[in-house]
């Protein structure tokens, strides 16, 4: 529990104390819910493009749909995830990366680990790579293949840096990514449904719903040839690894809770600035704040739960019941096609329209992808370096200058990804999927130090229910699971 020293402050871990304040009002009404709510459709949004378009279908035509009940824990856990790290945002104002690096041994440890994790889980521009093929497909008239990688490469290069020069002028950023990620979902699953409807008959429909609940339940296969693939639906359905934080850092700047009185990011042009707190302020325990606590996490329930839970199961749904009613099982689908690979199937029974459509929905989708996780990425990095005292100096307290710095470098890693595609050959569904393993290691970290950090720091009356530590747990032992799976498969092949 937080102790409370004469000077008002609460302590959290080795870091600097919080001062205390108030806890702000929450909205109150319809509109007040619907202007704050948001940063569970950017995570939606990334979440689309890459377990749910990409992994979870390919995986479900490989192997069939039994194996679903892995997506279905995934996104359980990392609903649970989502909430542990906005109840410590909401106490604190800080995001979740903030405090790990409160924990032992202290933040250039947990600072310079994060950031590491965070370039080899989500750094590649492999949505850019993936998107990049869907335009390919279009100017070619057909799918892409291996002898298309020089255009390939080329394209989904200037993709990527697009996004960095979109981002740069875009307005105060969390708004402008709840604005595409609005869009595209919408956009998105009223196409999967008209698709769904008008291709897939109601057993493909019934076998697929019922791979959601088929726990445990895995076809004759050999696991380890098969762990790249299992293991990047464990890792990215719903979302990939550092989802958590990323949420966490939403709810600071959309004033979420105690987020209100601490800053947010701004854009380089355009963007005023703001005085963004390298620490949080807490509220104290009192029976008008803790009326508002429950009011707060009521809303983040609508946005985590209905907005990101809802739409996560109906977006593998969807796409993977619409590869199984066009593909035959064990197919291999993706590869150098990944955005478009249903679009041959489509072009034969509706002509140039099913063609057109998922042109438009696979390029749309991983691009979008693409725009939030190089977002999310530049911001995790900047709240990582921006609690370093000698960060902020050398910023001179403008925490724009920090974010587009890594924005500069994140042009010259996006760069050199694309020469290592080159040399490698990579294709871009096996670029997701080795990306997507990562998290299987980066989820269970940073879940046991929220835990740790919310039952420890947090006062008791808010702190998380034993079910959900639980529940958590269960996710941890999963998700190790999956990543040691992957690490034999690489040591065994």
């Amino acid at each position: 529990m937080p102790d409370d020293n004469p000077g008002g402050a609460v302590s959290i871990g080795s870091g600097p104390p919080l001062r205390v304040a108030d806890l702000p009002e929450p909205p109150l009404n319809l509109s007040g819910v619907l202007r704050v709510i948001g940063p569970g459709a950017i995570l939606l949004g990334m979440g689309i493009g890459s377990g749910e378009w990409v992994l979870g279908p390919a995986a479900a035509v490989k192997f069939g749909p039994s194996i679903l009940w892995i997506a279905t824990v995934a996104i359980i856990v990392q609903i649970l995830a989502l909430l542990e790290a906005t109840r410590y945002t909401m106490y604190t104002g800080e995001p979740l990366t903030t405090g790990l690096m409160r924990l032992w041994p202290g933040p250039r440890f947990w600072g310079s680990l994060l950031l590491l994790l965070l370039v080899l889980s989500l750094g590649w521009p492999v949505w850019a790579f993936g998107a990049a093929t869907a335009l390919v497909a279009a100017y070619l008239g057909r799918l892409s293949g291996p002898a298309d990688v020089s255009l390939l490469l080329p394209v989904g290069l200037v993709l990527a840096l697009l996004v960095i020069a979109v981002l740069s002028v875009g307005g105060k950023v969390v708004r402008l990514l709840e604005l595409v990620q609005w869009v595209m979902v919408i956009f998105t699953f009223t196409a999967l449904l008209a698709l769904v409807a008008l291709t897939t008959p109601p057993s493909i429909l019934i076998s697929t719903a019922r791979g959601f609940l088929d726990f445990g339940k895995l076809p004759p296969i050999d696991i380890i040839s098969a762990a790249l693939l299992l293991g990047a639906v464990a890792g990215y359905a719903g979302l990939g690894a550092f989802g958590n934080t990323f949420i966490s850092s939403y709810y600071r700047d959309k004033g979420f809770g105690m987020g209100a009185l601490v800053g947010s990011i701004p854009t380089l042009i355009g963007g005023a600035k703001i005085t963004l707190s390298p620490t949080g302020v807490a509220f104290k325990v009192n029976e008008d704040n803790l009326r508002k606590w429950g009011a707060w996490r009521k809303v983040a329930l609508i946005d985590i739960l209905g907005v990101f839970g809802v739409g996560a199961f109906l977006g593998m749904f969807l796409p993977a019941a619409l590869a199984l009613a066009l593909i035959p099982v064990g197919s291999d689908i993706g590869g150098w096609a990944v955005a478009v690979y249903q679009g041959e199937e489509l072009r034969k029974l509706y002509g140039i329209i099913g063609w057109a459509m998922v042109l438009v929905m696979g390029f749309w989708i991983l691009y979008s992808t693409q725009f939030a996780l190089t977002e999310a990425v530049a911001r995790t990095a900047t709240d990582i370096l921006w609690y370093m005292s000698r960060v902020r100096q050398a910023a001179k307290g403008d925490v724009r200058r920090v974010y587009y710095v890594i924005l500069i470098i994140l042009v010259l890693w996006i760069m050199a990804a694309f020469i290592l595609f080159h040399i490698f050959k990579v294709n871009p569904l096996i670029a997701v999927a080795l990306v997507a393993n990562m998290s299987n290691l980066v989820w269970p970290l940073t879940v046991l130090g929220n835990i740790y950090l919310n039952m420890k720091y947090l006062p008791k009356e808010i702190r998380p229910s034993p079910i959900i530590v639980a529940g958590l747990l269960v996710g941890v032992a999963f998700w190790l699971t999956f990543f040691a799976l992957f690490i034999a498969s690489l040591i065994l092949r």
